[in-house]
């Protein structure tokens, strides 16, 4: 597509912070771009620069590059010469481009043979603009547009308009983790929140076999899609969880079916995170949202399995779920209408208090294994 720019720049923060293991984290971030735009990645000097693919515009790549965690702040950015006379050139082309009624310029050299320092190129980029574009303005605090200029011993990079990336770590740098997942708003941010720090996510469904099974299906299969955007490949286990569904019914007080629900899924995910090489299990939990989010509950429910258990929503509430789930892209996909297993004839006043000793009495009364270990033979896994 037609376009001034032949490459993009990005930056990163957090992966400055990490040391010697900076290599590692970047080496991932430039295998995570390369695969979502599918175009070649330079390691610049703290910078990355991703060479412009020809088949996509900038809002296609912008609505990429916005979703990939690691990422700081990118702009699309004319690459040319390290000389005086190519940077005059393309600078005035930014500023052709965008139209702006003000602007900066803001310099750095990390060449420091360039012959002006940083403030005197940018002064001179700004008399060339203003000579061949006199009616503009010239704004230190709240210009139009800032025009960065980064120059380095082989090449400069002049960028266009900034846009502020999530930040993050890289996806795949922190490990693997399984999730959780229901049909609702709050399980798919959470998972989303884990990818942004760097984990890698696989995602584990319990079907309500009783209720609108293929809608529910195809609901789960569009949020695992969806979050693939963000990562990349990812993995799906479908559990079928009518037997136990019936046996929690059949056996369990109402009020506690809830909690027993949410154990049993803990026990048959940490089996599955286990032969998965998965070290953590990740719920969309927020402290006091729904009866089985009390302290109290998410302990007893906890001590299901000793693997240990994310929750990235705990401190969040509601309308701060939504609203990041309208950014993500889930929110239409989620408030689509399905049946949660965990919510299938509970009491209208379940316990929010629960005791580890009273729920594993009640246990104790069902032999729940030869459907837990017929739930995991039976496993769909899908690959996105």
């Amino acid at each position: 597509m037609n376009t001034i720019f032949n490459a993009i720049i990005v930056h990163f923060d957090e992966i400055g912070l990490k040391g010697k293991n900076q290599k590692f984290f970047v080496r991932r971030l430039v295998e995570n771009i390369s695969q979502k735009l599918q175009s070649d990645v330079k390691i610049g000097a703290k910078k990355l620069i991703v060479f412009w693919p020809k088949d996509k515009s900038w809002e296609q790549l912008s609505n990429l590059l916005n979703i990939i965690p690691g990422i700081a702040f990118f702009a699309p950015a004319i690459i040319c010469a390290s000389n005086l006379k190519d940077i005059k050139i393309n600078s005035k082309k930014i500023i052709e481009y965008y139209k702006p009624q003000s602007f900066r310029f803001t310099s750095r050299r990390a060449d420091k043979s360039f012959e002006m320092d940083s403030l005197e190129l940018s002064r001179e980029l700004g008399s060339v603009v203003l000579d061949a574009f006199p009616h503009l303005k010239v704004n230190l605090k709240t210009a139009d547009i800032e025009v960065r200029v980064e120059v380095d011993k082989e090449s400069t990079a002049i960028l266009g308009q900034q846009e502020q990336g999530i930040g993050g770590l890289p996806v795949g740098t922190t490990g693997e983790v399984l999730c959780l997942l229901s049909g609702g708003f709050d399980s798919p941010v959470a998972a989303y929140l884990m990818m942004k720090r760097g984990a890698h996510v696989n995602f584990i469904h319990f079907q309500n076999q009783t209720i609108n099974k293929g809608g529910v299906e195809d609901k789960i299969k569009d949020l695992v899609k969806r979050l693939s955007v963000v990562q990349g490949e990812s993995k799906l286990f479908m559990v079928p969880f009518a037997d136990l569904q019936k046996e929690v019914i059949k056996s369990i007080d109402s009020k506690v079916r809830m909690i027993v629900y949410r154990r049993l899924m803990y026990k048959i995910a940490e089996q599955v995170a286990k032969q998965n090489k998965a070290l953590a299990l990740v719920t969309g939990d927020s402290l006091g949202q729904v009866a089985s989010q009390t302290l109290e509950n998410m302990s007893v429910i906890a001590s299901a399995t000793s693997m240990l258990k994310l929750a990235p929503l705990s401190g969040t509430n509601k309308i701060e779920i939504i609203n990041l789930a309208q950014k993500i892209g889930t929110y239409d996909i989620s408030v689509r209408p399905y049946g949660d297993c965990c919510n299938l004839l509970v009491a209208i006043h379940p316990e929010t208090s629960s005791r580890i000793r009273d729920i594993e009495r009640a246990e104790s009364k069902t032999n729940f294994q030869p459907l837990i270990d017929e739930a995991i033979k039976n496993i769909q896994i899908f690959n996105f």
